[in-house]
């Protein structure tokens, strides 16, 4: 198999994903100030963090969406922000930003045999988001999502429990299933590419809704494409650039534009514009 080279072919996103890690989880300092704090809290991100994490000051998106659903309301403002990221830029924040997809292909550079995962758990996050996210939040007066996500696992649950000695007494089933969910993740990690993002993430899904739609589009041009396949392997999604460049799966970390060839161009435009061709036509 050829080499992974998710990052060292796109300087730019590895760039932005560390700065990222500082602007979402480095806010130490913050702590001293609680006005500024309790501010901050009510103010969604666009990638999946959880506000309990103990360096943010910002909300998660999903648990702050579930949330006002237990009590009998409805998240505009969240709701706004998704719509309002997604119409602009589909799902860029979730290549350039996340930091749990940060994680995930991190693991995946470990030097071992590498899996391609089936198609059809390209569709389980759309179950999650109905059903996890919307529906039983509301039947269950509970955030479902929050309960079991490994970002928050591993951002809020671990941290919190290795620096309190009083919730290291409560720790029970929940916390070691989320523990349990949280290690097939990141084992996963290591074989298959970005594994929560593609069959899980809710967050990721919505923005993903929005690809074919957004200000931002990629479309490829058949006449430079010389089939190296380099933009298939380089991909962190594991898509095929060439014919799922608007697809709900494609971050869009650009690393496919960065290929000699130009195959692959990004151009942003309002509403459907029709692309350059994105197959070759059969005889």
């Amino acid at each position: 198999m050829k080499k992974v080279n998710f990052f060292l072919r796109n300087k730019i996103r590895l760039f932005i994903l560390f700065l990222g890690l500082f602007i979402i989880n480095g806010h130490f300092y913050i702590r001293a100030y609680p006005q500024i704090e309790r501010l901050f809290k009510n103010i969604p991100i666009p990638v999946l963090n959880c506000y309990s994490v103990p360096t943010t000051i910002w909300s998660c998106p999903v648990g702050t969406f579930q949330h006002f659903l237990v009590i009998g309301f409805f998240s505009f403002v969240t709701t706004g922000m998704v719509l309002l990221v997604g119409i602009l830029i589909g799902r860029w924040t979730c290549g350039w930003l996340c930091p749990f997809g940060f994680v995930q292909e991190l693991l995946h550079h470990i030097k071992t045999r590498k899996f391609k995962l089936p198609y059809w758990t390209g569709h389980i996050k759309t179950a999650v988001f109905f059903l996890l996210v919307l529906i039983l939040p509301i039947f269950l007066k509970s955030t479902v999502f929050c309960m079991t996500c490994p970002a928050g696992g591993l951002g809020a649950g671990i941290p919190h429990v290795l620096m309190n000695t009083d919730l290291q007494r409560l720790v029970g089933v929940l916390f070691i299933s989320k523990m349990i969910f949280l290690t097939i993740v990141l084992l996963a990690s290591v074989f298959y590419r970005r594994p929560f993002c593609s069959v899980i993430c809710p967050l990721g899904w919505a923005f993903g809704m929005f690809n074919k739609v957004s200000l931002l589009k990629l479309r490829f041009n058949a006449e430079k494409c010389y089939n190296c396949n380099l933009c298939r392997v380089e991909c962190p999604m594991g898509i095929d650039p060439t014919t799922q460049y608007n697809s709900v799966d494609c971050i869009r970390c650009m690393n496919c534009v960065k290929q000699r060839c130009n195959a692959i161009e990004y151009y942003f435009s309002i509403g459907d514009r029709k692309t350059l061709n994105n197959e070759k036509k059969e005889n």
